[in-house]
Parts: C-alpha cells; sequence; structure tokens
C-alpha cells in the first residue's frame, strides 16, 4: 500500500517566493510547510494498492479535459476563517474547480468516493495549538499578506504522487504524470 494523492506541483521560483513568506509564519504553535513540499492537492487518495497506480493513471488521462492554463498565486489567508484557523493558505486562481470537478468524476469512475467541497489553495502552515500571542499575530499577518503575490505559472499538468511519511516530515515524490 502506498499513500497517494493527485496535485499540481508548483514551479521553483514560486516556491522559493512562498518560502519567504512562510518564514512570517513560523510562531509558536504553527507548523510551517517546508516550501519545496508545497503544492495544489486535487484530490486525496489515501492508502491504496501499488497495482492500482496505472488504473488511477489511465482513468485520469481519460477522463480530464482541462486545457493548460496559466494560474496565479496569491493573497494568505486561514481556514475556516482568520481568527481561529487550522490551516494557513495562499490563494490559486484558475480553472482548478473545474479540474478538481474532472479529477473526482474520473476516480469515480473507478471507485474511489467523491470528497466534499474544493477550494484551491496551497497549505503553507497548520495550526497545531492555539496560543494568546498567534491568536494577535496570525490575523496581522492575513492583513499584511492579502496582497501577497507569489506569482504565476502554466499548469500543463497532473502528478500521482507517493506520500511516505517519517519523523522528518512527509516525503513526496511523482509516480505517474498526467498532461492536461
Amino acid at each position: 500500500m502506498i499513500r497517494t494523492f493527485i496535485a499540481v506541483n508548483l514551479d521553483p521560483a514560486i516556491k522559493e517566493r512562498i518560502g519567504e513568506a512562510c518564514r512570517d509564519f513560523d510562531v509558536k504553535g504553527v507548523k510551517t510547510v517546508e516550501p519545496e513540499l508545497v503544492h495544489i492537492t486535487l484530490k486525496f487518495l489515501g492508502n491504496v494498492e501499488e497495482g492500482r497506480v496505472d488504473a488511477i493513471a489511465g482513468a485520469l488521462k481519460g477522463g480530464v479535459t482541462v486545457k493548460p492554463f496559466t494560474a496565479t498565486f496569491r493573497s494568505i489567508g486561514g481556514f475556516p476563517g482568520p481568527r481561529n484557523p487550522r490551516v494557513i493558505w495562499i490563494g490559486a486562481e484558475g480553472p482548478f474547480e473545474e479540474l478538481n470537478r474532472q479529477v473526482e468524476d474520473a476516480l469515480a469512475g473507478i471507485g474511489f468516493e467523491r470528497e466534499g467541497r474544493f477550494n484551491a489553495h496551497v497549505t503553507i502552515g497548520r495550526v497545531k495549538f492555539s496560543t494568546p500571542e498567534q491568536k494577535q499575530q496570525l490575523p496581522q499577518l492575513f492583513e499584511k499578506y492579502k496582497d501577497f503575490y507569489a506569482g504565476a505559472q502554466p499548469v500543463d499538468r497532473i502528478h500521482v504522487m507517493k506520500s511516505t511519511l517519517s519523523p522528518k516530515g512527509p516525503k513526496y515524490e511523482a509516480i505517474r504524470e498526467i498532461l492536461l
């Protein structure tokens, strides 16, 4: 079994700009994501048998018809809201909702359950526990970064990703590539 998800990977220059902004969010109780790991998750599959990877890639190749597009990455906020966020994110603009819908449809056809709502974003941090300082700092940081611009990049492929968890953090590896 391998832990898998479907993702849009980001260009190195965008990862670098995101990493610069992430430094400000390295506050007590927040675990920031290493810049080289940031991506857009289109669908998390969880643990799947390694032998199903080709079927997953095949379903995506046959079912995803979104044409290549340019994505823009801007603004930093928190889910579910700025006062008590659990996730810190950068917004992703482009036809990601349609891309997600097509990924969901393609994979539902081979037995994967559909997920709930989708909001295109790049996770840059997770709030592990809340502190009074953090409750004051995070809304101020969200305000500071509301006009943040990490850049734009072409999106002409998606990846089936393998996630390996370790005490040092996750390691991601693209195991299949699907061209748009």
